[in-house]
């Protein structure tokens, strides 16, 4: 599955069970590294970076990564349809989520 197949698929996700998120396009007018999705669940500012194949996070989206986890936010580093829909459940029923 190519990544943008599988931002389609957790964009529609999100959208059936009506939680607010944004999809952030890599562009010449945002910031280098942003997250593919963010979203807000139970009150919690959520990033998705998707991933597909043996794709690793370039060096922006690690300091994203890092700002966004410093300042109490969660970030994820998503492959599969799968994944993704298992960690938005635990995060809407309120579980804690190990990485």
């Amino acid at each position: 599955m190519r990544e943008n197949t599988l931002q389609k698929k957790c964009i529609a996700h999100l959208k059936e069970l009506g939680i607010y998120y944004n999809n952030n396009h890599g562009d010449s007018w945002g910031s280098r590294g942003t997250p593919d999705i963010t979203a807000c669940i139970k009150g919690r500012y959520v990033a998705f970076e998707l991933k597909v194949g043996n794709n690793q996070l370039e060096p922006a989206q690690v300091l994203h990564k890092k700002r966004i986890e410093a300042n109490g936010g969660l970030h994820f580093e998503i492959r599969t349809l799968d994944e993704f829909v298992s960690t938005v459940r635990k995060l809407v029923e309120g579980k804690e989520i190990t990485k």
